[in-house]
């Protein structure tokens, strides 16, 4: 009689059997399926500060044009200036033309006089060459930055001191030629009469970039503004100075050192800020677009209901945000700590909302939906449930009219549709929705999405494995 194999034979055949028909699946399922990408949820942080739009309001003074004529600046672009100081003139563009075009001929005699003097070996004269050199070698940078500011300023500056040094070489040469001083005083009383001068009334910064709110958003107006004052966008305007003036048109604005950011912020944000107080805030460059650290005072808080009005006082970096209205502040850097998930994870579904009545059986649910000629039973999902109500998936639809399951005794229209934002998790194996809580989204740069461990922990823990993108699969799809 032959003799039977051990058990143990057969169940180690058949688990062979079972790994190669495994395998078999699961290569063929890699060649006729694309496989969906997936990834593990880990707990990350994230930079979470909120973003505020704020509006600067500068100390700042416009100068307008007396009278019809050219402007022409004796200062240069954000060259500080004291009281009294000549800043511009208007001028009789014709008249002035015609004088500058003397002026020029007799400094051109001057200057021949000058080098037949050797007026280069000038003290004076070779004080302000070195003072040029300088001016060209520290703001060389502007060249490559294009800044056309910076660019502005050394033109301005440079004129200036070639003027200086031009006029110290003919005061000596027409010292040593004295035929030609009564021509340059003559040409000056002309100059004199067709250009009116604007002098400073106060010291500060002087730049011709204008915007047409210097009059509206003032200091003394900050107490008075309204919401949608203080919500006005202005795109940053040049500090390229207009050629020509009506009379009485804006001409310069003079700015001083203190300047404000006033913003409408969130109570929750501004908790323990006081009057008064001296903070950090952060403000976004308008050169670079990296939010940097300022010091600032709190001029002011005007409580509301849901945000309050905080007036921040500064008198640093003037210059730098002097060609702006608008810019964007945060009250912290903070990091924050949760479920960090890809942006491209998240989508939405519709649920159908239906009484726990009307959804019957344990693990294969379904609804029995009302026909004229009785009723048929529908497979539903259920994604999630109240104490009362189920959030359905399946072949049903706002109108339709479902029955109980106690003889028909009751029917309900389906009136309610949720909109749910959520993931598909994968780690079963398939695509299965889950909702989740994303009131308070926090978003990065990186794009990605931290979600607050505690309140999704019924649907989503760390190390899940969910799809990257959401768009690329539907419920109940394979992954792999």
């Amino acid at each position: 009689m032959r003799k039977r194999a051990p058990f143990s034979v057969y169940f180690v055949a058949g688990l062979l059997i079972l790994a190669t028909i495994g395998y078999v699946v699961n290569m063929a399922r890699s060649h006729l399926t694309p496989v969906i990408p997936t990834e593990v949820v880990r707990m990350g942080t994230v930079t979470t500060p909120q973003t505020i739009p704020a509006i600067v309001i500068r100390d700042e003074s416009v100068y307008y044009a007396p009278r019809a004529g050219r402007l022409v600046f004796a200062v240069g672009e954000t060259e500080r200036v004291r009281m009294d100081t000549h800043v511009a003139s208007i001028q009789d563009a014709d008249e002035v033309a015609r004088i500058l075009q003397d002026m020029r001929a007799l400094e051109q005699r001057g200057l021949e006089i000058g080098e037949m003097r050797d007026a280069q070996n000038d003290p004076n004269v070779i004080r302000i060459n070195n003072h040029i050199r300088d001016q060209l070698d520290t703001r060389a940078h502007s060249f490559t930055s294009l800044n056309f500011a910076e660019l502005y300023v050394l033109r301005d500056n440079l004129q200036h001191s070639i003027d200086n040094r031009n006029q110290h070489i003919i005061s000596g040469s027409l010292q040593a030629g004295g035929d030609y001083s009564h021509q340059q005083a003559d040409l000056n009383a002309q100059m004199i009469v067709h250009s009116t001068p604007i002098f400073a009334s106060s010291g500060g910064i002087m730049t011709s970039a204008l915007d047409g709110l210097e009059d509206t958003l003032t200091i003394s107006n900050i107490p008075m503004l309204t919401r949608d004052q203080l919500n006005l966008t202005q795109d940053p305007f040049p500090s390229v100075p207009v050629q020509y003036l009506d009379a009485h048109e804006p001409a310069f604005k003079i700015v001083g050192n203190v300047w404000y950011i006033v913003a409408y912020i969130p109570n929750s944000l501004i908790q323990g800020v006081s009057a008064n107080q001296t903070r950090n805030i952060y403000v976004e460059s308008p050169i670079t677009g990296e939010y940097m650290p300022m010091t600032v005072r709190v001029e002011q808080i005007t409580p509301g209901t849901t945000d309050s009005r905080v007036v921040f006082r500064n008198t640093r970096y003037v210059i730098d945000f002097m060609h702006v209205r608008n810019v964007n502040i945060r009250m912290t850097q903070r990091v924050q700590d949760g479920l960090v998930i890809p942006n491209t994870a998240i989508t939405t579904r519709e649920f159908i909302v239906v009484p726990l009545a009307f959804v019957h059986g344990a693990l294969d649910y379904s609804v029995l939906r009302y026909t004229d000629g009785g009723s048929v039973s529908i497979p539903v999902n259920i994604s999630e449930q109240t104490d009362t109500h189920a959030h359905l998936t399946g072949d049903i639809c706002q109108g339709d009219i479902l029955l109980d399951g106690f003889g028909g005794r009751f029917m309900v229209t389906v009136t309610e549709v949720r909109t749910v934002q959520g993931i598909y998790l994968a780690s079963l194996g398939y695509a299965r929705f889950r909702p989740i809580d994303i009131d308070e989204p926090v978003n990065d740069r990186a794009g990605t999405t931290l979600l607050d461990a505690r309140r999704n922990q019924s649907s989503l823990m760390e190390f899940d494995i969910i799809i990257v993108d959401a768009n690329m699969v539907n419920e109940g799809d394979l992954i792999w």
